[in-house]
C-alpha cells in the first residue's frame, strides 16, 4: 500500500478543473476547513489534499486505533500528513472529540461523508457537526480519476491507476452555525450530498 501510494504521487497529475479560488481563500486565510469527499473518491481527494500539505496545509486522517490502523498511521507519516486515531464506527463521540482537537491544533480533518460503512453517497451529519463546533467551514471536494479499478463493494469503491490523471472540483467554503436540533443537521447534510454530487459530476465530465 505504501509503495502504491508513492507510485500514483509520483505518476499522476492533479488538476483543479473548477473552485480554484475556493482554494485560494482557504490557503491565504491559513486556519483549517473541513474537507468532505465520497468514500469511493478516497484516494484522488486524498491524494490531493496531501499535495496541500507543500502550501501549508495541514492535513489530517481519522483512523482507526486497531493494529492495522496502526500500520496506516505510520504511512500517514511518511506521507507528512497527521493520523487522527479514532474509531467512527465503534465509537463516534470518541472520534468528534480527537476529530474536534485536531481542529484546535490547526489540523484540516478529511472527513467522508458517506464512510465508513454507508449507504455509499448518503452524507451523515458527523462532518456537519464538526464544522458546527469547531467554526471551520465545510470545503467539499469533488474528485475523478481518469483510470481506475473499481472494486466490488458497498460504495464501488475506485482504485487509481498509475500515470492517470485526478481532475478536482471543489466547492465553496460551506461555514456551518449552531445547530438546534439533529433535523436542521440531517437537512444540511442532505444539501451537502447533492452537492458533492455535482461536483463529482464536474470533476468527471471535465476535459481531457
Amino acid at each position: 500500500m505504501a509503495g502504491y501510494i508513492w507510485l500514483l504521487r509520483l505518476s499522476c497529475r492533479i488538476e483543479i478543473v473548477a473552485g480554484g479560488e475556493y482554494l485560494e481563500k482557504v490557503l491565504a486565510d491559513g486556519r483549517p476547513v473541513v474537507p468532505c469527499a465520497w468514500h469511493q473518491r478516497l484516494v484522488p481527494s486524498g491524494l490531493f489534499l496531501r499535495s496541500l500539505v507543500d502550501r501549508g496545509m495541514n492535513i489530517g486522517f481519522l483512523i482507526s486505533p486497531s493494529r492495522e490502523g496502526e500500520f496506516m498511521s505510520r504511512v500517514a507519516h511518511n506521507h507528512r500528513v497527521t493520523p487522527i486515531r479514532g474509531s467512527s464506527s465503534r465509537s463516534g463521540r470518541e472520534a468528534m472529540q480527537a476529530l474536534t482537537a485536531a481542529v484546535a491544533e490547526g489540523i484540516s480533518p478529511m472527513m467522508y461523508g458517506d464512510g465508513p460503512r454507508g449507504p455509499a453517497r448518503v452524507f451523515k451529519t458527523g462532518a456537519v457537526i464538526l464544522a458546527s463546533r469547531t467554526g471551520s467551514p465545510l470545503l467539499l471536494v469533488g474528485a475523478a480519476s481518469s483510470r481506475f479499478w473499481q472494486v466490488n463493494s458497498w460504495d464501488s469503491f475506485q482504485v487509481p491507476l498509475p500515470f492517470c490523471r485526478f481532475k478536482i472540483a471543489l466547492g465553496e467554503p460551506w461555514p456551518i452555525g449552531p445547530l438546534h436540533d439533529k433535523h436542521e443537521a440531517e437537512a444540511i447534510s442532505e444539501q451537502l450530498g447533492r452537492r458533492l454530487d455535482a461536483l463529482c459530476e464536474t470533476a468527471r465530465n471535465a476535459p481531457p
